[in-house]
């Protein structure tokens, strides 16, 4: 693996392999390798893919790790529309220390005095089993035709959440770099919120 770190990726793109190349992009839990993922995509790379649960799923199943660096040979960056480029590069500069996350015990003190637009984007399966209580259901494959229930209000405070945080990393990093000035991501996702002893409602 080579590092680069996420808010400095769309300086690097030299040291990544041509668009059509097969890459693999991981973090600590996986929420910042989906925004650069999803970022790539949108640039115009077409088999990259986040490593689901990222370097701790990698040493939980037992997975070797190095400790020996990979010096990273710069090459020459694709081609990119501009206007593109332009819109990813403002948008992956810009990400705030923390990554636009939000911790579960933070969101539960915020469901009571100031409650966010809750929405899950896990499956209807996912859902079935429990959500938490006033989230909206729009799952992650029906996001982007079911554009009209999108708040209207881009600056409203919106929280995205699954299980564990891959989707929903990518859904607000697109909602992000399409005008929602608000939105931020459940860390950890349903997991981490039944872990901080949170309920989950079915009804």
């Amino acid at each position: 693996a080579i590092n680069i770190p996420l808010g400095a990726l769309t300086q690097h793109l030299d040291l990544l392999p041509n668009l059509d190349q097969p890459m693999v992009v991981y973090c600590g839990s996986g929420h910042r390798s989906a925004i650069a993922m999803t970022a790539l995509n949108l640039l115009g790379y077409t088999n990259v893919r986040s490593m689901l649960s990222g370097f701790g799923g990698w040493t939980n199943a037992g997975n070797p790790v190095s400790t020996e660096l990979t010096e990273a040979v710069a090459g020459t960056a694709p081609e990119f529309d501009v206007d593109v480029f332009a819109a990813v590069d403002a948008y992956m500069t810009s990400i705030p220390e923390g990554y636009w996350t939000v911790r579960a015990p933070d969101l539960a003190v915020e469901l009571i005095e100031n409650p966010p637009i809750l929405i899950d984007v896990r499956t209807d399966g996912e859902w079935a089993a429990g959500w938490i209580e006033g989230a909206v259901h729009v799952s992650f494959a029906d996001m982007f035709t079911l554009q009209a229930e999108w708040p209207q209000d881009l600056t409203a405070s919106i929280v995205v959440y699954d299980n564990p945080t891959h989707r929903s990393s990518m859904t607000m990093t697109i909602l992000r770099m399409l005008g929602y000035e608000n939105v931020r991501v459940l860390a950890g996702g349903v997991g981490a919120w039944t872990n901080a002893g949170q309920a989950l409602v079915t009804e």
